[in-house]
């Protein structure tokens, strides 16, 4: 995805956790938080998350692929992750 900043994230919506990484066009000409990238109008409505994991909110994995698309409005929760993710 270019010269994107990745950005590793937990993501919760109503049904599921997503975990895997965001890519971010412009963080370093912005604020820098990712909620402030979510918030600014300048994310897409729907997000490609690469690398990523989706469970269930029981913690059972459903599925394992190399990118789902997240709608933004469905975001509940999203966490940056600086270290590795852990079930």
């Amino acid at each position: 995805m270019g010269n994107n900043e990745v950005v590793n994230a937990l993501i919760f919506s109503h049904k599921f956790k997503i975990e895997g990484q965001i890519h971010l066009p412009f963080r370093d000409s912005y604020r820098g938080r990712l909620s402030d990238h979510l918030n600014s109008g300048r994310m897409p409505a729907f997000i490609p998350v690469t690398d990523a994991k989706v469970f269930d909110l029981k913690d059972k994995l459903l599925y394992n692929t190399s990118c789902v698309i997240v709608n933004r409005n469905q975001i509940e929760t999203i966490l940056e992750i600086e270290d590795e993710i852990k079930p």
